[in-house]
């Protein structure tokens, strides 16, 4: 028990940053919503569609929100069927204009080809998801190239995030390297 109780105050206060760090991290997206949306509408001039990836709920609703029925929306807790609904709708529907979707909810197994401009709200801390997330747009049927573009705020933990993320794909990408020869010296 006494244990049980040390490793419990040990790990206290690493729980409470974590916690603190994801208010912030909700706070900084919740506020950039309406950057976002001009950004998205300004991508809207120049393209026919745009998919759109948040982590929060109520980011992507409120982005979406600005849309109205030209937008749909994925994130978990909907069903298979609505889900499904929103990528058809996307995919067949001139009218329907943006895509927005959680990284998690809408990273994974679904293709959004009907656009060539993806946008990242807001970033994970794991670069796999932010590939699989953008890999929904690189898929059999994307006929143009894909232009990914992560929204950062300078100076903010989004940008941290993205040193971050760059410095773990690097990581990554060096452990993954075919190219295994040695350089010789003379």
């Amino acid at each position: 028990a006494e244990y049980s109780a040390a490793v419990a105050g040990l790990t206290q206060p690493q729980t409470e940053a974590f916690a603190e760090l994801a208010r912030v991290a909700h706070l900084l997206a919740v506020s950039k919503i309406p950057q976002v949306i001009e950004w998205v509408e300004d991508v809207l001039e120049a393209q026919e569609k745009v998919v759109v990836f948040a982590h929060h709920r109520d980011v992507v609703e409120g982005i979406a929100g600005a849309f109205g029925n030209e937008a749909v929306i994925l994130y978990g807790g909907m069903s298979n069927e609505a889900k499904d609904a929103s990528v058809v709708r996307f995919q067949t529907d001139p009218t329907c204009k943006v895509f927005v979707g959680s990284i998690q909810a809408a990273g994974l197994g679904i293709t959004l080809t009907a656009a060539s401009t993806v946008v990242f709200a807001e970033l994970d801390w794991v670069p796999g998801n932010m590939t699989q997330a953008e890999d929904r747009l690189h898929r059999i049927g994307q006929t143009g190239a894909v232009l990914v573009q992560h929204l950062v705020i300078d100076g903010s933990l989004d940008a941290r995030k993205a040193v971050v993320l760059i410095q773990k794909q690097r990581v990554i990408d060096k452990v993954l390297d075919d190219d295994h020869s040695v350089a010789v010296t003379e």
